[in-house]
């Protein structure tokens, strides 16, 4: 091998070696390790936060029982409706109560609605208009159905995000099941 080829062959390999160490960090170089969950950094970090859903702290509830099944009951609680911008986000805290099952054993959001899908519908019966979930390319803007999963009689949050309202309305109807009562004047707030 002739020096030139030589010579690019090593600043080759020398490039290489400064793109993954440059990619990475050693515990003595200054860097803090912080949790990315809970931190962050740069100019955005002001605006950053996580959600914070109660479990206890809902608007309403109600126990329900499972399609399909004589011994399976869930707990449906709307926890918020919130307008942020062109789009309203509603959020849920869905506790299974099943017999059917071992207290171990998951339980998703499909089991919940009886193996149905997760579709909510507001309803604004003032105007004659109701509101799905917004999707794209056969994507509903919502919780998994069958990966949003918990425990017997552990809370899970579930959310759908929607078009914002298109009159100036305050409340609405929630339908979230067609076999259940649905949730009526659940009312609208403003992020």
């Amino acid at each position: 091998m002739n020096s030139r080829k030589l010579s690019k062959a090593i600043a080759g390999a020398a490039l290489c070696v400064l793109a993954v160490t440059g990619c990475s960090s050693s515990p003595g170089d200054g860097s803090k390790d912080k949790d990315s969950s809970a931190q962050g950094g740069g100019k955005d970090a002001a605006k950053a936060g996580v959600e914070k859903v109660d479990p206890n702290d809902v608007i309403v509830k109600q126990d329900v029982k499972v399609p399909g099944s004589n011994e399976d009951k869930v707990t449906v609680a709307i926890h918020s409706l919130e307008v942020e911008g062109k789009t309203q986000t509603l959020t849920l805290v869905v506790t299974p109560h099943f017999q059917s099952v071992e207290d171990d054993a998951a339980i998703s959001i499909y089991d919940a609605w009886g193996e149905n899908g997760f579709a909510p519908q507001l309803i604004d019966t003032d105007n004659l208009k109701v509101y799905s979930p917004i999707s794209d390319t056969y994507d509903e803007w919502t919780s998994d159905s069958v990966f949003t999963e918990t425990t017997n009689n552990q809370p899970v949050t579930a959310w759908a995000v929607f078009k914002a309202p298109e009159n100036d309305i305050d409340s609405v109807d929630i339908r979230l099941q067609e076999s259940w009562p649905k949730f009526t004047d659940v009312p609208i707030t403003e992020s």
